[in-house]
């Protein structure tokens, strides 16, 4: 076991390309303006013109479909999986010794973007652009349980922005990981779930799937609060509060859609089917 685990933590963690990682603007993958900027914009224009011209896109066998759906969901549910076991590893690594505040709170000028945590929240970020597929496969699905949304393209298009914003700021930001961590995690649960259905297994636990996604928004507030409060208590201060400011705003609204599409399918579902077991005892009762 201690093997296994000495293996793991050599491949995400102390491999030289990882360990001697370095965030460099114009040099490193990703890094300049440009690119999030083109990614989004081909994004929405493709996602656009699929939806305009949907009847000119060409056309898969739903068996062709569920291939390509089960190995894209299956290849992002094991990226996840290594993102969130690679990042999570990479704190424990990086963190100094005893100094748990720093799980919140980088201090101030005082934390560079290199190391194994930086190249995993690189890797997080370029693995948004891959998420672009998700879109491109309802589309042609045509699926009755995954519609395309608002919400759905709202949030692939402005996570790369804003994990390029993340990673660029002058300071590094506090509490990067935690949003690696969390949202990789709740990523391995729900490309599961798109896998079992691709495979022609439907779970029970869609809801969960949701629920998760929004326990990561509330998670990331109350480690918001404690990274404010270390940067107001302390002489040196947080590193990146401005960019964490402007996180905890698109987070409230990506909790506030997340809130309403949980509402609408579930909260009012249930409430529609109460009602028609309601209905279906009464008309049992008249009946006898």
């Amino acid at each position: 076991m201690e093997a296994l685990y000495s293996s793991i933590h050599y491949w995400l963690v102390e491999h030289p390309s990882i360990s001697q990682f370095e965030w460099n603007y114009g040099y490193t993958l990703g890094s300049s303006l440009l690119f999030p900027t083109l990614s989004v914009f081909i994004y929405l224009s493709l996602t656009l013109l699929a939806l305009r011209f949907s009847p000119f896109l060409p056309t898969f066998s739903a068996t062709a479909l569920h291939r390509i759906t089960t190995v894209h969901s299956l290849l992002l549910c094991l990226l996840s999986l290594i993102m969130a076991v690679g990042c999570s590893l990479s704190v424990i690594h990086q963190m100094p010794r005893h100094d748990w505040k720093w799980i919140v709170c980088f201090p101030a000028n005082h934390t560079l973007p290199r190391g194994p945590l930086f190249f995993w929240a690189k890797f997080f970020y370029l693995s948004k652009i891959l998420e672009f597929i998700d879109t491109l496969l309802i589309i042609l699905s045509n699926s009755r349980s995954r519609r395309l949304t608002f919400l759905h393209v709202y949030h692939h298009a402005t996570v790369p922005v804003i994990c390029y914003l993340t990673l660029s700021s002058a300071n590094s930001q506090s509490m990067i990981h935690v949003g690696v961590i969390t949202n990789s995690s709740v990523h391995v649960i729900m490309y599961a779930y798109y896998f079992l259905c691709a495979m022609g297994k439907r779970p029970r636990w869609k809801r969960l799937v949701t629920n998760c996604q929004i326990f990561q928004f509330i998670l990331y507030f109350l480690c918001a609060v404690a990274t404010m409060y270390y940067h107001l208590t302390t002489e040196i201060g947080c590193s990146g509060v401005g960019t964490l400011c402007f996180n905890m705003a698109f987070n409230t609204s990506l909790l506030l859609l997340f809130l309403d599409f949980h509402s609408k399918n579930y909260t009012n579902n249930m409430i529609i089917k109460e009602r028609a077991d309601k209905l279906r005892d009464n008309q049992k009762k008249t009946v006898y």
